[in-house]
């Protein structure tokens, strides 16, 4: 019976193919490159694995290099093959992050693929939508609309950055722009920087093109993440939206790639393989002479230096639809230390706001109820056993808990240092922020979105939902409350304490404080006046200056300023290497031998290499944390170098994890 060996790349931390066999009786259709297969793998069974190569066997072949042959378990249906232009954005992928081609490939398919499931909802949680059809664009809109349609047109690659401020039409412009795609018959991709944006962008997106649209997310369940994927394979399915994981479905003629808030750092993904979404959405749409729309009213410091290098063409929305910017407020907490984390102003205006029928949205980058206990006499803190970090105190329900192992324990009658029953809550967090306003406020209807209020699926959707439809007077939230929801009757927005984070040893830190308060003060006024109080014990300081101007173009130049002279991105190139283990002096003794292999092969030629020093959070999870930096522009051959460093480091200490994060969103 006529046979073939068929390479195959795995999801394992090895390079290269493994070999298999195939015969005409194993499956109806022959394997070809490209094509994805399950095999078995030592004592696995259906891994999942990409077709790299596949030749004649020779008469009688069982074995190669030695090793017995076996046969492959399927070879999955077309829906889940790799066309060209994915397969040179796998090899991209695994070429610039230093990975083997494998572990890749878990990207470009849903979990379990082939998982018989209902029909994907492509009707979302419902929102109040008022979303007219026919819009007459802005002089501004129209310029970016008609750039879009003059590539399309040409099926050329071009990637446009739109500036412009929150509420001047951004989602407008995306939405003609795939009305132009699916015009001359292309696909569109519309990514969001988190699930929880994904129901009301899903809503609006649908009024446009319904049933053409369907989300594909994680959230979803595997029969129908795998309804999706089939469908945008048979061309059924136009508009995918979603996350990063969206961005590798398989529509077969893209047209468009929107990568809406395209600074947000949830693009990152912060687990192997650790891609940039809008770094691969550029190479993807490159490979598949697609437009790509990066949007936001706070750009990424690295995308702004790219545009004023000509990599990017920008094009600038420069005033809000709905009427001006909010008006912002800072309340200086030097001469008036807030009460239960508010000063009297604002309190104040949220009484005016709920007395004249709007809505406020109360920003609090904490979850819980304090930041940690502490004892009043002796002064300590309760401690995570497993982490270097404060346990948070939690009311409901009632308890001490690790945000970072989850490990949890009730609150202590004394303290287990002194024996003391005196302790002190320190800090806040959105939990203290709901009950002081319902105490403040007994007749208002409050909603909380954060981490604690989300673990049921759909949650996020329902109380976005119940609060775009006015259930609520007031939404308290963390940093899931900034990101780029429409609210026509939010008035005011009150941020409990601005300068958080500005302190954290990264040096990205004010940039991103910069863009969370830009982002969440445009919540307010979309539809009429609004107001936004900053609260502060920084009022001088310059991110808070510019944030208060709505003044993005004035801290871009400033920013820039101190990373070229300390040089960091968007200047120098970064490599962040990771080193946790069960053992602080193997973890230690680890990064220093990898100090001395990186500084023997890269230093030199305007690199350098810092550290090992132990991270901000020394252990966590009963882990102990080194990590490297390597400045500079490595090749691919020096990324893959590195990383056989740190797999040899893998395999000489037991338990030693190394993480080798290329282009870090962070570094702390």
């Amino acid at each position: 019976m006529p046979s073939l060996l068929v390479d195959v790349v795995l999801p394992v931390p090895l390079p290269g193919a493994f070999t298999y066999r195939w015969t005409a009786d194993l499956s109806t259709r022959r394997p070809a490159s490209g094509d994805l297969v399950r095999a078995p793998f030592g004592r696995r069974r259906g891994l999942v694995g990409l077709v790299v190569d596949v030749r004649e066997a020779p008469d009688g072949a069982a074995e190669v290099a030695g090793y017995p042959l076996r046969d492959l378990e399927a070879v999955l249906p077309e829906a889940y093959r790799l066309g060209a232009d994915r397969q040179r954005l796998a090899a991209w992928l695994a070429g610039y992050y230093a990975l083997p081609l494998g572990e890749v490939v878990p990207l470009f398919h849903p979990p379990n693929p082939g998982t018989r499931g209902r029909r994907a909802r492509t009707k979302p949680a419902p929102y109040p939508l008022q979303d007219p059809l026919d819009v007459s664009l802005t002089a501004e809109q129209t310029a970016v609309v008609d750039a879009a349609r003059r590539l399309l047109a040409a099926r050329a690659f071009g990637s446009l950055l739109l500036h412009g401020v929150t509420g001047s039409g951004k989602t407008e412009v995306y939405l003609h722009v795939i009305d132009a795609a699916l015009g001359l018959g292309r696909g569109a991709l519309y990514l969001l920087p988190e699930i929880a944006l994904t129901p009301q962008a899903l809503a609006r997106i649908t009024v446009r093109f319904g049933d053409a649209v369907a989300a594909l997310h994680s959230g979803l369940s595997a029969g129908e993440r795998c309804r999706v994927h089939e469908a945008a394979a048979a061309g059924e399915i136009k508009v995918v939206v979603g996350p990063r994981s969206a961005l590798f479905a398989p529509l077969p003629d893209l047209g468009v790639i929107v990568v809406d808030e395209e600074h947000d750092a949830s693009y990152k993904q912060d687990e192997k393989p650790r891609y940039h979404a809008r770094d691969v959405a550029l190479v993807r749409g490159r490979e598949s002479g697609a437009v790509v729309l990066l949007g936001s009213a706070t750009p990424d410091l690295g995308t702004w230096q790219r545009a004023a290098e000509g990599r990017h063409t920008v094009y600038s929305l420069s005033g809000r639809l709905g009427g001006p910017l909010p008006a912002v407020e800072l309340v200086d907490l030097r001469g008036e230390p807030p009460r239960d984390g508010f000063s009297e102003r604002l309190l104040a205006a949220v009484g005016e706001t709920l007395a004249a029928g709007r809505q406020s949205i109360l920003y609090h980058n904490r979850r819980g109820f304090a930041r940690q206990l502490q004892c009043r006499d002796c002064g300590a803190v309760v401690m995570c056993p497993h982490c270097d970090i404060g346990l948070v105190w939690h009311l409901r329900p009632r308890r001490l808990l690790c945000h970072y192992c989850a490990f949890q324990r009730e609150v202590p009658a004394t303290c287990p240092a002194c024996g003391s029953p005196a302790f002190l809550p320190a800090g806040g967090g959105t939990e203290k922020t709901e009950l002081a306003l319902r105490a403040a406020f007994p007749d208002a209807r409050l909603l909380r979105l954060d981490h604690d209020t989300t673990r049921q699926r759909g949650s996020h959707g329902r109380i976005l939902g119940a609060f775009a439809g006015g259930e609520a007077d007031i939404l308290v939230g963390t940093q899931m409350v900034a990101k780029g929801h429409h609210f026509p009757g939010v008035s005011l927005v009150g941020v409990l304490a601005a300068d958080d984070g500005l302190s954290l040893p990264d040096f990205r830190a004010g940039e991103r404080v910069f863009q969370l308060l830009t982002q969440v003060a445009g919540r307010a006024g979309r539809n009429d006046p609004g107001r936004v109080l900053l609260q502060t014990w920084q009022p001088d300081h310059p991110v808070i200056l510019c944030a208060a101007e709505h003044d993005f173009v004035g801290f871009a130049r400033l920013e820039a300023a101190h990373r070229r002279v300390a040089g960091y991105p968007p200047f120098q190139r970064l490599l962040r290497l990771g080193l946790s283990g069960p053992r602080q002096r193997e973890t230690s003794e680890a990064a220093a031998q990898l100090k001395v292999a990186l500084a023997r092969q890269l230093a030199g030629d305007g690199r350098t290499v810092l550290g090992p020093a132990p991270a901000v959070f020394a252990r966590l999870q009963g882990r102990f944390r080194e990590h490297l930096l390597v400045k500079g522009d490595l090749s691919r051959g020096e990324k893959a170098w590195v990383a056989d460093c740190c797999r040899a480091l893998r395999d000489a200490y037991r338990g030693l994890e190394v993480i080798v994060d290329i282009d870090p969103v962070g570094v702390w």
